[in-house]
Parts: C-alpha cells; structure tokens; sequence
C-alpha cells in the first residue's frame, strides 16, 4: 500500500509577491546605477564599477524571478536601502563640490617671499634673452602658483606641489586646499610639448572621497591648468619651449623667446668683437651677384606666385627695403629665368621658431594660400631662432661641450626635429606641384677668424649639423636644398651686422644677395 501523498504547497508561499517583484525590480535598477556611479567616483574604475552594478542588478533581478515571496520582499528592502544610501551619499558630495568651487570669498594663503624672490630673479634675469634656461625648485614653484592665486579669483586657498622623478618628465602632484574648507583636491600633473607650448595633462585627480573618473576630467580641466600652467607662470606666453623636465625635487625648462637678445654672454661678445676688429681688414665681402629686387612689399598680385615662409630673414631684417631682401631679390632673378610675371606673397615673421612657426599662424596662412592659388615656388627659412640664442648664451661661453650647454643644445635639437617634421609635410601636402626649397641657415658667429678661435669652429660644426637635421627631413619629402650656410661662413664680419653695437645677427643686402644666390642655384641646377 502507498503512503498518501504529501499535501500540495500553497503557490503563494513560493511565487513572489507582484509588488515585491516590481519593487525589487525598480530599486533594483535604481540601485545598480547609483551604486555604480558611487564606485566609479571613488575608485575611478571602469571595471569595478561595471562588477558592482552587475551584482547588485542580478540579486534584484534574483528577487523578481526566482526568490520566494519572503526573500522577495527582503531583497525589495535592499534595493530601497541601497537606492536611498547611495543618493544621499552622492547628494552630500554634490554639495561638498558645489560649495568648494563656488566659494571665492577671501584670500588666498600668502607665497613664500623668499622663494617667490628667488623665483621672479630667475625668471627676470631671462625675459630679455633669446633663449633660456630656467631651473625652478619645489618650492619656487609653490610660491609662484600661491602668488597668482593671490591675485586671481580662485576657489583654492592654497596649492602644496611634489615633483615625482619619471623618464622622460616625471610628474608633478599637487595637493589643493579650498576656501570652503571640507574638501581637498589632490591629483597628479604630467606635461608635454606640443609646438613650443606646454599641455598640462591629468594622470590622477581626487576631490574629497571622489576619485574623478576620465569622463569627468573635462569639468575641472580650467581649475588644473590654473594651478599648472607652466606656460603662463613662466615666460607669460612670449617662449617657445623646448624641453620640460620635473625630476630632483626641480622643473627645468628650456627654450627661446621671440624679440630676446640672441648674445647674451657678454664675457663672449668682448671677446669675438675685439678679434673680429682686427680680422675684417683681412675680409672681404664678395661682389653682388643678383642685385635687389623689384618688389618693394611682402606682397604683389600674379596669376602664379613665389610664396615665402621664414623668420626675420625672410622678413627682410638687417636692410631698410624689402626690396633688397633675399625674398625680393630671387622673385626677380625667378621672373628672368623664366619669362614669367610671378606673384609674391611674403609669409615672413620676425623672431619666428619652428614652434611659433606652427602655432602663431603663419604656417596656416601659407597652407590656406597654396591651398586657394596656383603656386611656383616655395620656399622656407626656420630653426636660427630656435638654436642661435642657446649658442650666445653664458652656458656655452666657454664651451658648447659643458653640460648646461648640452642640456640646452639637444633639447633644441630634439624639438626642432618635431616640429620640422609637421612643417615641411604640411607644406609638400599643400603644394604638391609646386617647386619647394628649404634653406640652410648661415652662423653669424662665423667671423672669419680663423680655426684658433674654438667657440667660432664650434659653432660652426654644431649649426651645420643642425641644418643637416633639417635638410634630410626636407630632401625626404621632396624639397630642394640650398646652402645658405657655407658662403656665409667666416664671412658675418662683413655680411652681417655682427659687429654692430649692439650686435645684430641680420644680414646687409651682401648678405640676403649670398641667401638669394644660394636658392636660386638649388632651383637652377
């Protein structure tokens, strides 16, 4: 005989609840997205926040389906709890946040005066120079951010800076206390080159308990560059920088300013000048071979055109017409050899580097004109400013092998090949039919004075590997070279102002007929 079965469970002991399942449901949802924005603020991490929102959505989704009506209604309860714990939590740092940013009452902690002192001497004792050096400190650093918050209508009462040794800039971290009190913002800064031009980036940043995830960074991104911007805080935009580095408890940055004084060592100006004085009677200068120009402006129309990018010699620096610049005088020689009446547009800017060449304007005004005109010729003079102010300053009086010297040199190598790279592509993609020329640069510290004098010899050496650099770069991307630095050379006593009081690195027309003859000779042969 069978034993009787046993007694039916009642349905309503294992389904769910409808309410219960739609609550578990609906907070579960809720609760998932705000758990996950939760720990994505406190941790900053895509993974972890994707794990937690997937546990707490499938023990809701577990209580919808599955569970019994008592278990049901329990983890209904959890939703509830987590969707009303997490908002709160993230109400309160809302507020924190709101009230840290919007409050700019009151002043900022004073700088250091020492060390602000220290800092503004060294800036100072560069912002007339054509090239610079500046080593910062800790808290040189420190002092200059805390004295432009002090001017500034900034949230933050005070910025405490730690620079991390990195190759091959190292980091810079800062800790941020806001005048609101209750909230700190710490975070990690890193910076490269971009043209002559320092980018600040993020690679850590925490508010309070936040740890600010990538998507967000954007929102604070004007707070950190106040705190950061090297650029700024150093040469008030004028530099273009060629190197930064954040190691040794020091940020050390490098590079040149447009309208500095190229000579700077006056321990190296006395000397070259009073051997040059006496080497010139043994100089001198060579005939006139082109002649000036006709064109006595930048600029003239043309159903073709010649078109003309550079610094100050382009510019026509050094003689008081345009006309007798090199610029002009090849427009013309360009005319007679080929029967053609060109049109000139003369791009040309003074003090102009590699960088500024990219990012003040020029390079686009030239791209835009190849781009809308037919074009002939192009051709380019950049890097002198970039190398030259480093060659007459006090680091390489003595030697260009001394190591601030070296620092200064390759960091201006490096950088010029960069941006070179972008200028001379840019410029091939523009002007496809057109005849391009790079031109090498000439040493005005080339005086003629013999292989004795070692600083002319050295010079030497090391402009001619710079234009090296430049010209296997142009050659590569279909450019005519012309040699603008071997007729000049032991000649600047004669071809240049040089010896001029001050002295001026620019050519007379002898010289910018030597720079036209140079060009004209690559487009010939």
């Amino acid at each position: 005989m069978y034993p009787p079965p046993p007694p039916p469970v009642s349905r309503r002991l294992v389904e769910p609840h409808p309410g219960a399942r739609a609550a578990s449901l609906i907070f579960g949802l809720l609760g998932a997205l705000l758990a996950a924005a939760v720990v994505l603020v406190r941790t900053g991490s895509t993974v972890t926040t994707i794990v937690a929102a997937a546990t707490v959505f499938g023990v809701a989704l577990y209580g919808a389906v599955w569970a019994s009506r008592a278990t049901s209604r329990g983890i209904a309860s959890v939703m509830f709890l987590v969707t009303i714990a997490a908002t709160g939590w993230l109400a309160v740092q809302a507020l924190a946040l709101y009230r840290a940013f919007s409050d700019t009452d009151g002043p900022a902690d004073p700088a250091d005066p020492v060390s602000l002192a220290s800092a503004e001497d060294k800036i100072a004792a560069f912002d007339t120079s054509g090239a610079f050096r500046i080593e910062l400190t800790e808290d040189e650093i420190e002092a200059v951010i805390q004295n432009g918050l002090s001017q500034a209508d900034s949230p933050l009462a005070r910025v405490d800076i730690d620079i991390v040794d990195g190759d091959p800039a190292g980091t810079l971290r800062f800790t941020g206390e806001f005048k609101s009190g209750g909230v700190e913002a710490s975070g990690e800064i890193t910076a490269r080159l971009v043209a002559g031009t320092v980018q600040v980036e993020l690679v850590d940043l925490d508010l309070g308990a936040l740890t600010v995830p990538s998507i967000a960074e954007g929102a604070i991104e004007d707070l950190v560059e106040s705190i950061a911007d090297l650029n700024e805080i150093l040469v008030e935009n004028r530099a273009d920088v060629q190197a930064i580095v954040l190691a040794d408890d020091r940020m050390l940055v490098t590079g040149t300013q447009a309208g500095g004084a190229v000579l700077t060592s006056e321990a190296l100006l006395a000397d070259l000048q009073e051997q040059a004085a006496a080497a010139t009677d043994s100089i001198e200068p060579p005939p006139e071979r082109l002649g000036p120009g006709v064109i006595n402006a930048m600029s003239a129309p043309g159903s073709t055109y010649y078109v003309a990018l550079g610094d100050s010699l382009a510019a026509n620096v050094g003689v008081d017409q345009a006309r007798d610049g090199y610029v002009s005088r090849l427009h013309r020689q360009l005319q007679i050899r080929d029967g053609v009446d060109y049109g000139l547009q003369n791009f040309g800017v003074s003090g102009e580097t590699s960088g500024t060449l990219i990012r003040s304007g020029q390079l686009d005004a030239a791209v835009s004109f190849l781009a809308t005109h037919d074009v002939s010729y192009v051709t380019i003079d950049i890097g002198a400013n970039d190398l030259l102010g480093h060659l007459g300053s006090d680091d390489c009086s003595e030697s260009l092998e001394a190591p601030a010297c070296a620092d200064r040199l390759d960091s201006a190598f490096a950088i010029y090949a960069v941006n070179m790279v972008e200028i001379l592509e840019r410029l091939a993609d523009a002007a496809p039919d057109a005849t391009l020329v790079f031109l090498r640069a000439y040493n005005p510290f080339s005086l003629g004075l013999g292989a004795a004098v070692t600083f002319e010899s050295q010079s030497d050496a090391t402009l001619d590997a710079f234009n090296d650099l430049a010209a296997d770069l142009a050659t590569e991307r279909g450019f005519l070279v012309a040699d603008g630095f071997s007729p000049m050379r032991g000649t600047a006593a004669v071809t240049t102002h040089m010896l001029d009081s001050p002295p001026d690195i620019h050519p007379f027309a002898i010289g910018y007929d030597i720079l036209a003859g140079a060009i004209f000779d690559a487009i010939s042969d």
